[in-house]
């Protein structure tokens, strides 16, 4: 099995980018690019979008080896039911200066009428945060979930294929926040507007895309999973 430094290797043979282009792109000295290149090492969460970035691939094939499909639909669904993960967090699985969060795939259960219900399930791979993270974000660590960005209605914010952190204790909606949702059957990210009466807009920021309402007579099928606080793309 491949490890991050393998891939890393890889993509700088077949790109010929140097260890000196990679401290340039991502910042880091030229000891950490040394390590990562080693194996020593592995980048912290920090470096990995511009380290994507040089080496033309994504953060998600960096740390799992796994290359998301080219070919997506787009639409205003802004991800799928199986592509939201919960961080399943072990207090003592810190390695290398940052903690690695189980990734694990979910789905929903919903009905007419029903309440919507998330179950988490089958662990599908790890993503490094450094400790200091959450505390910056103040966040709670087991409240965090991770959510694969689908389709251009939230662009240039969120981009197709980007990984959203949200808060799920964060659900009392704050104006002009942006929120990870499920109305109507579709899981959506958007920004939402608090209107008079109680109405709530879902606003997406590519404006082809246009405005949604909540009202008291379709708000049934709508449920907030949690604010939106972090994107990785």
């Amino acid at each position: 099995m491949s490890t991050i430094s393998d891939r890393i290797i890889n993509r700088m043979a077949e790109l010929k980018v140097r260890q000196v282009d990679i401290v340039e792109a991502t910042g880091a000295t030229k000891g950490a690019v040394s390590k990562w290149v080693a194996g020593t090492n592995v980048p912290r969460a920090e470096f990995l979008p511009e380290l994507a970035t040089v080496l033309k691939t994504s953060q998600n094939w960096l740390l799992t080896g796994k290359q998301e499909g080219s070919f997506v639909e787009k639409s205003e669904v802004s991800f799928d039911a199986n592509d939201v993960y919960k961080p399943t967090v072990v207090d003592y699985e810190t390695e290398n200066g940052f903690i690695w969060i189980d990734v694990v795939e979910a789905n929903f259960s919903c009905g007419t009428g029903e309440s919507i219900e998330f179950h988490f399930d089958v662990i599908n791979g790890k993503f490094p945060f450094p400790p200091s993270f959450f505390s910056k974000k103040q966040i709670d660590p087991n409240s965090m979930r991770i959510i694969k960005a689908k389709g251009d209605s939230m662009t240039d914010f969120i981009h197709d294929g980007d990984l959203v952190g949200i808060d799920i204790s964060q659900t009392e909606i704050k104006d002009g926040e942006i929120y990870a949702v499920y109305f109507e059957g579709e899981g959506m990210i958007k920004q939402i507007f608090k209107k008079e009466g109680g109405k709530l807009i879902l606003h997406s920021l590519n404006a082809k895309y246009r405005d949604r309402e909540v009202s008291e007579q379709n708000g049934l099928s709508f449920k907030v999973m949690g604010r939106q606080f972090w994107r990785a793309g």
